[in-house]
């Protein structure tokens, strides 16, 4: 939220140097006016839009008659502190301070006040989602497991022999015949079977804690300084 820094000025180059300054220090130059003698109306309908009451806009604007300039700088409350310091590095002046350097004779009594302002730390609660996600990932590893197989193997042994037939027996020796012996042999084979071996669950709980929370808060004091007056003399010759 913008807030407005005004400042009174006894003239118009110190008002282009307060201006300089606040750009230089990182103000929007755009959004710092000045004022200069115009109706009472109209500056005091300015300077209380820009935040005074209206008595008391109506004195600055009396006093602007006279002479003067008056810088209005529109900023952003974090910065308000930074404005009013830069303005402060220059002469900075009251109505009643420009009256007597202008040589005016208006007088009048003015209240003014200041305020003490305090911020207050407000806590409250707002819901925001947290929780977990069970996805499933599939992975493969290589497995080795030892069978114990069986084997049979046929083997051909020859027998050297020297031995004479019988008639009988050459005759049935000599024809076409075939020998067969099967052998067996086991081979490894691989089957697979799905098991179950955990189950991952989400369940959902609620409980209550105390949190403390801290933050960083502003006060505004006002301080009462007694200002010096300088009172002018003259001499008649």
């Amino acid at each position: 939220m913008p807030t407005s820094i005004i400042g009174l000025f006894e003239s118009q180059d110190i008002a282009r140097k307060v201006v300089s300054a606040l750009a230089k220090a990182g103000f929007d130059e755009k959004k710092v006016e000045t004022l200069t003698k115009s109706s009472v109306d109209e500056t005091s309908s300015r300077l209380v839009e820009a935040g005074y009451e209206k008595d008391k806009a109506q004195h600055y604007a009396k006093a602007l008659q006279t002479g003067g300039v008056i810088v209005v700088a529109d900023v952003e409350d974090d910065k308000a502190d930074e404005a009013l310091s830069t303005m402060r590095s220059f002469d900075v002046l009251t109505p009643d301070a420009l009256l007597e350097r202008s040589g005016g004779k208006e007088q009048s009594e003015e209240t003014t006040s200041a305020q003490v302002i305090e911020e207050s730390l407000e806590v409250g609660k707002t819901k925001v989602s947290t929780g977990k996600r069970l996805t499933t990932e599939v992975s493969e590893r290589e497995v080795q497991e030892t069978v114990n197989l069986h084997e049979e193997n046929v083997e051909v042994e020859r027998t050297r022999a020297d031995r004479t037939l019988k008639p009988g027996e050459a005759d049935k020796a000599f024809k076409e015949t075939t020998v067969e012996v099967t052998a067996y042999t086991e081979k490894p084979v691989v089957s697979k079977e799905a098991h179950v071996v955990e189950e991952v669950s989400l369940n959902k709980s609620s409980s209550e804690r105390e949190a403390t929370v801290s933050g960083t808060v502003r006060r505004q004091d006002v301080v009462v300084e007694d200002v010096d007056q300088k009172v002018k003399s003259s001499k008649k010759s």
